[in-house]
């Protein structure tokens, strides 16, 4: 029986799946909540802000009514270019106001989760970067807490591909709202899928690479404790519809009957 509510019914495509669209003018943001609504079937929105044009508040409002015409719900809002540190103060600074304007941005139009960086390109946090990003992060929860969303970090790149400094990250920000958007399997040691059952518990989010849904009977049931949206991420940048059509097909082949566990 499919009940209301289910996390596993819970499934959405990333609009970076079609960023070799976006790059050849193929496709606008627009045009992604037509394809999640209507080429897919979702309920769901999973926004890139690479394809997000202007931050100003007429863009807002025409992109939040083209949501609502859709009845799409926005699970997610990917904010690349708002990472919390970076090592030249002048761009770090730079980055800070772009992640305000995307927290602005992810109260109007409703998104539940929202993802910034840590930006620490080392393979760990020395004592500033940790003090800075955590106090940085408190800030942005305590945003994000104002209008029922969580926010956190991704194990994307550099420092936050290494799950001891994930674990250090989410000690040192402390806060109930702060959560990892999980990138299956995109750690830089050890045991990957042991890592990424080590922090489903925290995962607010979750990214699925066309690899990880080709092996997806293995991976997804022992993520059963997630009660988040499964995510589908394209990175191939061809024949980008079709290969986001299997791999949604995917995880809900796997992830739909646990619902009648």
């Amino acid at each position: 029986m499919n009940l209301a509510g289910n996390p596993f019914t819970n499934f959405s495509v990333m609009s970076y799946s079609f960023h070799g669209l976006a790059r050849r003018g193929a496709i606008t943001i627009f045009g992604y909540l037509e394809t999640a609504r209507y080429r897919y079937g979702l309920t769901t929105a999973d926004i890139w802000n690479g394809l997000i044009t202007a931050y100003d508040e007429d863009y807002i409002r025409i992109l939040k009514q083209n949501i609502d015409e859709r009845g799409l719900e926005v699970v997610n809002l990917c904010c690349d270019g708002a990472h919390v540190w970076d090592n030249d103060p002048v761009e770090r600074a730079k980055t800070e106001d772009l992640a305000w304007k995307c927290l602005n941005l992810a109260e109007k139009i409703g998104a539940r989760t929202i993802r910034i960086d840590a930006g620490v390109r080392e393979d760990a946090f020395t004592a500033e970067q940790l003090e800075y990003t955590a106090k940085k992060y408190r800030e942005y929860c305590r945003r994000a807490a104002a209008f029922g969303a969580k926010l956190g970090t991704e194990n994307h790149w550099g420092a936050t591909r290494f799950l001891a400094n994930v674990e250090n990250l989410f000690a040192a920000v402390n806060e109930d709202n702060f959560g990892l958007l999980l990138h299956l399997g995109n750690w830089a040691e050890g045991d990957r899928d042991a890592n990424d059952r080590a922090v489903i518990k925290k995962a607010m989010h979750t990214h699925i690479d066309f690899e990880h849904c080709v092996d997806a009977e293995r991976v997804l049931p022992p993520l059963a404790a997630y009660s988040g949206c499964w995510s589908v991420e394209s990175h191939k940048s061809t024949n980008e519809y079709n290969n986001v059509a299997f791999q949604l097909a995917q995880v809900k082949r796997v992830i739909s009957p646990m619902d009648y566990r």
